[in-house]
């Protein structure tokens, strides 16, 4: 072997070690923000009013042409990036690029002072990684009492063979002279975040083209003109011509096609199999906040090879039936596998139809049902994080609702051990053809 050949798999091979140790799940990190008073000033988000924005009405979700899309943007909410430094561990970078995220996250966290943060190392300082990982996302967690239904459900998608991303935890410390001095801003998820690199390690080929799509009426025709299609599918970065086209034509596709063209075709749009253990894990954890509700929070990736969509979970807080607008708790629980979409979906219901697709989803339910879906293997994932993460949240002061979320009792959500226990049941007899499941029809579209 070539000496710069192995040199080069020598710092490749050091990058994805660091990686590695950076996301570990049961790893709580000391991370620490600091701000001069201006910046931390800076990172108010400006807002430029109400959209008009209205419920089961258009892509209500939508931001402004150009802009990011979600509740908080569509609300007229925009994040600034401003100047920070971090110290990760003993680690310090003194100019990364900070701002907040999150759109009901960010709404609710107004209420409890803890904001979710993005931080990029290499925005104003090119070449700034941490192990190779140049973006962070800290999530705050707000909606959930246990700090887990992020790392368990993306855990879960992982281990059925679905690209998903990894997570451990950071203890975030935020100082602004004259304001704060290292002031404790509690325990966050570190999520990884799904970009270049995160495409790298997953596919063969990573000069595909990814996107997050928010839609209510995912993959609708709306003509040859790409300038249509921009928002809905948020891609991230530049697209070729024939890229936009790809995408223009499955849209096409899902839109016009008859249902026998439609199921010829769908292969050659969609990683069938891949989207079979997407949709297989999603409606086990019952994530109603998704693509089964108001049509948000996963990306895809257009594989350059293939020419083929897969779908990527993100942002997974409500995930474990614990999504409070769409349904009732019971019905989350008893989810119907066999139409677990609310509302009409044109997209779900096309694929759902043809029998190959629903082949394979009802052979993965069926497998992970004796595998990754059994209880106990949650139990022990629960209490494993629950000791490593307890101190942290002690520090908190929500050591009371976090226990009793742990334990299964707590009053205000189903928590993850008893969940799982009644989705499984549920699933089980609906495979062995003793239950329907329960559909939702209304939630927010």
């Amino acid at each position: 072997m070539k000496p710069r050949v192995a040199l080069l798999l020598v710092l490749l091979a050091g990058i994805c070690l660091a990686q590695d140790v950076l996301f570990q799940p049961a790893k709580v990190w000391n991370v620490h923000l600091t701000f001069t008073p201006d910046q931390w000033r800076g990172l108010e988000p400006a807002r430029t009013g109400n959209q008009g924005m209205s419920f089961g009405r258009g892509e209500w979700l939508q931001g402004a042409p150009g802009k990011r899309n979600g509740l908080a943007s569509a609300m007229g909410i925009e994040f600034k990036s401003v100047h920070g430094a971090i110290a990760i561990e003993d680690r310090r970078f003194n100019d990364v690029a900070v701002r907040y995220k999150g759109n009901g996250t960010y709404l609710e966290g107004q209420g409890a002072g803890k904001f979710s943060f993005k931080i990029d190392l290499n925005q104003f300082v090119k070449g700034q990684t941490y192990g190779g990982v140049t973006k962070l996302n800290l999530h705050n967690n707000v909606t959930d009492p246990s700090w887990m239904n992020e790392p368990l459900s993306y855990r879960l998608y992982r281990d059925a063979g679905v690209p998903a991303p990894r997570t451990s935890y950071a203890r975030l410390y935020l100082t602004v002279p004259g304001k704060h001095e290292k002031r404790y801003a509690g325990l966050y998820s570190l999520v990884e975040n799904i970009d270049d690199q995160f495409i790298s390690r997953n596919f063969k080929n990573k000069q595909g083209a990814l996107f997050k799509p928010v839609s209510t009426n995912l993959f609708r025709y709306l003509g040859e003109d790409w300038a249509k299609y921009n928002q809905t599918y948020d891609p991230k970065g530049t697209l070729t011509a024939e890229q936009k086209q790809r995408m223009i034509d499955w849209t096409k596709l899902v839109t016009d096609a008859s249902d026998d063209e439609f199921a010829a075709r769908l292969g050659d749009f969609l990683d069938v199999e891949e989207f079979a253990r997407y949709m297989a894990v999603m409606v086990f954890l019952s994530d109603m906040d998704g693509i089964l509700g108001p049509g948000q929070n996963f990306y895809l990736y257009l594989d350059p090879n293939t020419k083929k969509f897969s779908f990527l979970p993100w942002d997974q807080d409500h995930s474990f039936g614990q999504f409070p607008y769409a349904g009732s708790q019971e019905q989350r629980n008893d989810l119907s596998i066999h139409r677990p979409w609310t509302g009409r979906n044109r997209f779900l219901e096309r694929v759902f139809a043809t029998n190959n697709f629903k082949k394979l989803y009802l052979t993965r339910l069926e497998e992970y049902s004796r595998t990754i879906f059994e209880p106990q293997r949650f139990a022990n994932q629960v209490d494993e994080l629950a000791a490593a993460i307890r101190p942290a949240v002690q520090e908190e002061s929500k050591l009371d609702r976090f226990d009793r979320a742990v334990a299964g009792t707590s009053k205000s959500i189903v928590p993850i051990k008893p969940f799982v226990k009644l989705r499984a049941r549920s699933i089980a007899d609906q495979l062995s053809g003793k239950s329907r499941g329960q559909r939702i029809e209304g939630g927010p579209r």
